[in-house]
């Protein structure tokens, strides 16, 4: 039985980038393939069959469990850094390489990487390849110790795998919540929302309390998306997520909630509640 082949995986522009077409990162591609092969690894990009630009789960996953990566960071593109920062923090295997058209963006000593020509000539990609050949061999034995984080000092970074969710979702959950908070805070600055008067607040948000478990909100002001994406917040967490909510919208910016269980008598809930409105995206 043969030995299963360890995984090298690519990170780098798969389209126009920088002025250059798709069929020159294709090309790239070809080369930096066959370098990897010919260091003893079995090749592919982390966005494997993935032909968008989005940011997968999959793609998390793989740029996370892939036996060492190679980084091509030419042309800056804002998805290949954002894949890099992420292989890093691994402290796993990673080599970068960059054309020589391209400004290197980090001044840090261990960020060392592998150069190329742009225009691909012949005699310089043999010596980039073989160069790339020997970094790979070279880099797969290192241990964390080695790794760019490892070299900058002794930090403990906390394993990232969970027996309840996979890397990939926790990654994305995470970057999820920072999108929301950032469009959040645009939107508002935006539209004024933030409600500091005790008074125009009561106005908004008019509760009332119809049975031991059972309230009503009238929030006026609020398109119907920002109460709709509240309300998913709000059962998103484990304090309310037992919770059970139902909405009327009665016009764009006038909606009837009603919400049913035990935690509407936690002290915190009717502040969390407005809050998770005011910060809900309105779209």
């Amino acid at each position: 039985m043969s030995e299963t082949k360890k995984v090298c995986g690519i990170v780098m522009p798969i389209s126009e980038c920088d002025g250059l077409p798709t069929s020159h990162w294709k090309d790239v591609l070809n080369i930096v393939e066959v370098a990897a092969k010919d260091a003893g690894f079995s090749a592919r990009l982390v966005s494997d069959t993935f032909e968008s630009n989005l940011i997968h789960k999959e793609i998390l996953q793989n740029i996370y469990n892939d036996d060492i990566v190679i980084c091509d960071v030419s042309g800056r593109n804002p998805n290949v850094f954002f894949e890099l920062g992420i292989r890093m923090a691994t402290q796993k295997p990673t080599v970068i390489i960059k054309d020589d058209m391209t400004q290197y963006p980090f001044d840090t000593g261990p960020n060392r990487y592998i150069g190329y020509p742009r225009d691909l000539r012949h005699p310089k990609m043999e010596a980039f390849r073989i160069e790339l050949v020997a970094a790979l061999e070279k880099s797969s034995e290192h241990s964390k110790e080695n790794s760019f984080i490892g070299q900058l000092g002794p930090f403990q970074i906390p394993e990232v795998e969970s027996k309840e969710l996979p890397v990939g979702d926790i990654i994305l959950q995470r970057l999820e919540r920072l999108d929301r908070k950032l469009v959040s805070v645009a939107a508002r600055a935006s539209n004024n929302r933030i409600i500091n008067d005790p008074r125009e607040r009561a106005e908004t948000f008019r509760w009332t309390k119809i049975g031991a478990k059972t309230v009503e909100v009238f929030i006026r002001s609020y398109f119907n998306t920002s109460v709709d994406n509240a309300i998913s917040d709000i059962l998103k967490t484990d304090a309310y997520c037992d919770l059970e909510i139902s909405v009327k919208h009665l016009s764009s910016d006038h909606s009837h909630v009603k919400i049913n269980g035990d935690a509407i008598n936690e002290r915190r809930f009717k502040a969390d509640f407005e809050s998770s409105v005011e910060n809900a995206i309105p779209f």
